[in-house]
């Protein structure tokens, strides 16, 4: 089958092995030709295809394409293609999850951490609200829907059984293929009756309860007793079955196995809020290690109404046989602040410190809270969220103190490393030294992490290395296909390279996979420049500044303005310089892409003096990823016969042949 595949579908994929089977569909992994990828591809069985409207299915299927979230696994591609028997055969293109089902974990240990299992629920409550907010009711969560990848979840196959039901009716019921698993079935459901979100939450709480319980909360010998036991019996309670279960959560589920759809919550996100109310469990709370505390300060100044700065005096670390807490309210705590860090925004950086300090306060113990807390001071101490009121080296000391602490409690933790890399990196930006260990480390740890792949080939660039940056971030896509930074990187890699046409398509992945990525637009929008697209770049910039700081306001306007400049509208683009710089007279030093925004559009202008008088003002100009601007964006093309700007410029150690 899988030479037939390659022959059929030659011109776009390349076929490697068949990864998975189930009820409905055989999985293969295959390779993205056009975009470098590895992708899943999900071939429906020729029973099924030949029971349903195969040409409406595939618009069904496309119309679920537009789900775009960080816990849905994204349709990429549909079609139909011939069997050998020539029977034609639906299929989709999913992003490749390295890692593995939920299914195939319950079949290893049974039943899960009750903080893993919470965490589990709580994830794929978020992608199910979410997609219930675009009007697709799942209709099919079970175990095998739900995806591990280093400490994310995901949820696939959204709409497929939608758009079975609709393109099949009873001609699938004749065929005998049941739409839905039984275990996991809402009674709605499983008695053909009307559907909703609802039924959604039904599902997600069984699979909760699965994991709590080590089995379903109905089970039997056939589906016909699953169901009839379902219809006509409440759900068991979960503590006579594990008795650790706190009464909170018990509660939580069962309302949510409620065989009136009415007398479950209102939709999943309260039945997730639900869940991540659940008090500590008292038996398994940790006790703070001697002299560990924090304190949060309230400083004005520095985040607005929100402000908060966590200081942290740390006693002995002593070193932690379990990383990852039992405490649901500090993981709860954690998560939380991951979404703040998420944000890029004053506001949500504030939320993330004061929720990973009081997750620290709950589990003084609690290593990823620790590296949460150090990233996000390294995030509010990067020049694009300084504000008047704390100084620049005073938030970086207290990063090094966090990740220290990370490192401490467990030096087997690859995340903790990775954030060393970023906090050595925001300490001393000159020092690529210490970065590249930190990352090595990182790396031995869990070459699967795709974050570890994209900071790689950033120290890569910096150091003069494109072309080994490229190979890294191309890593990063391949472990992890929706990791927008590695596709936005990917962009940036290959317009330092002056391949535009080639940059564009990396940079619009990671914007269709998140339209507000900041960082994905303001790429989209230099690459878009230097490809004569104006009002595309204009269009990037916007949507960038609609989605900034004031920090990055002002680099989106300078965008703007070297818009105008390139399309020779010079007057209107001194007008919205001007604008820009008046916003920016109270920086200094300039931040890094202050400067160099502001001094691409001088160049652009034909006014050399003020761009290195903006160059000028950015500190230290050894910092390496500053020297990279230098060196590789196209717009400074326009200065490199200006002696002044080459004295600027540091040229990297790596062989020739490897810059940009």
């Amino acid at each position: 089958m899988r030479d037939h595949l390659n022959t059929v579908l030659a011109d776009r994929y390349l076929v490697e092995q068949e990864i998975g089977r189930g009820g409905m569909a055989t999985v293969w992994l295959a390779r993205d030709l056009r975009h470098a990828r590895p992708v899943a591809i999900k071939i429906l069985h020729p029973e099924l295809a030949g029971a349903i409207g195969v040409d409406r299915f595939v618009r069904e299927v496309r119309l679920t394409a537009r789900l775009q979230h960080p816990n849905i696994v994204p349709v990429l591609d549909s079609g139909v293609l011939q069997s050998p028997e020539a029977i034609p055969l639906p299929w989709y293109a999913m992003a490749f999850i390295a890692g593995e089902s939920l299914r195939t974990r319950l079949d290893r240990e049974r039943q899960l951490p009750i903080e893993d299992a919470l965490h589990i629920a709580e994830e794929a409550a978020n992608a199910l609200h979410y997609a219930h907010g675009e009007g697709i009711v799942h209709r099919d969560i079970k175990p095998e829907n739900v995806l591990l990848s280093s400490n994310r979840v995901y949820v696939v196959d959204f709409g497929i059984a939608k758009a079975l039901i609709e393109t099949g009716g009873e001609r699938l019921t004749s065929t005998g293929l049941a739409i839905g698993t039984p275990a996991y079935m809402s009674p709605e459901q499983a008695s053909a009756a009307a559907i909703d979100a609802r039924a959604d939450q039904y599902s997600l709480a069984t699979v909760l309860y699965e994991m709590l319980a080590g089995e379903p909360p109905f089970t039997g010998r056939t589906a016909q007793a699953i169901l009839a036991r379902r219809l006509a019996e409440p759900a068991r309670a979960l503590q006579p079955v594990r008795s650790t279960v706190p009464t909170s959560v018990e509660s939580t589920v069962l309302k949510a196995l409620e065989r009136v759809p009415a007398d479950r919550f209102s939709d999943v996100s309260t039945f997730a809020s639900a869940l991540r109310s659940t008090p500590a469990l008292e038996s398994r709370r940790m006790i703070p290690g001697p002299r560990s505390r924090v304190w949060i300060l309230v400083s004005g100044s520095l985040f607005g109404a929100a402000a908060l700065a966590l200081w942290a005096i740390i006693g002995p670390a002593g070193r932690s046989s379990m990383p990852v807490t039992r405490n649901p309210e500090a993981v709860a705590l954690y998560q939380r602040g991951i979404r703040g860090y998420d944000r890029r925004t004053p506001a949500g950086i504030a939320d993330a410190v004061k929720a990973f300090g009081v997750a620290i306060e709950r589990d003084s113990t609690y290593t990823e809270a620790w590296t949460g807390l150090a990233k996000t001071y390294v995030r509010a101490a990067d020049r694009r969220f300084v504000f008047p009121g704390i100084a620049r080296d005073s938030v970086l000391q207290l990063a090094v103190l966090a990740v220290e602490r990370a490192l401490a409690l467990d030096p087997r933790s690859a995340d903790a490393w990775l954030t060393q890399a970023m906090v050595s990196r925001a300490v001393d930006p000159t020092d690529n030294a210490s970065v590249f260990r930190s990352i090595r480390e990182a790396l031995k740890l869990d070459s699967t992490d795709a974050r570890a792949w994209s900071t790689l080939g950033l120290s890569l660039a910096n150091s003069g290395d494109m072309n080994g940056a490229l190979k890294a971030w191309r890593r990063s896509v391949a472990v992890n296909p929706t990791y927008t930074e590695g596709l936005a990187f990917l962009g940036l890699g290959h317009y330092w390279q002056r391949q535009y046409d080639s940059a564009a398509v990396w940079a619009d992945s990671a914007i269709a996979l998140d339209p507000n990525y900041l960082f994905g637009r303001t790429a989209a929008g230099a690459i878009a420049i230097e490809r004569g697209k104006f009002a595309r770049a204009t269009a990037a910039f916007e949507a960038a500044r609609r989605l900034s700081t004031e920090v990055e306001v002002v680099n989106a306007l300078a965008g703007n303005a070297l818009v105008e400049a390139r399309a020779q509208r010079l007057a209107e683009a001194r007008v919205i310089l001007r604008q820009a710089e008046l916003r920016a007279v109270a920086y200094s030093p300039a931040p890094l892409h202050t400067a160099v925004a502001f001094a691409q559009v001088y160049a652009a202008l034909g006014e050399p003096d003020r761009a290195l008088a903006w160059l000028k003002r950015y500190s230290p100009p050894q910092d390496l990823h500053f020297q990279l601007h230098l060196r590789c964006d196209p717009p400074f093309a326009a200065m490199i016969l200006d002696h002044r700007f080459r004295s600027l410029v540091i040229q990297p150690t790596q062989p020739a042949g490897h810059g940009c």
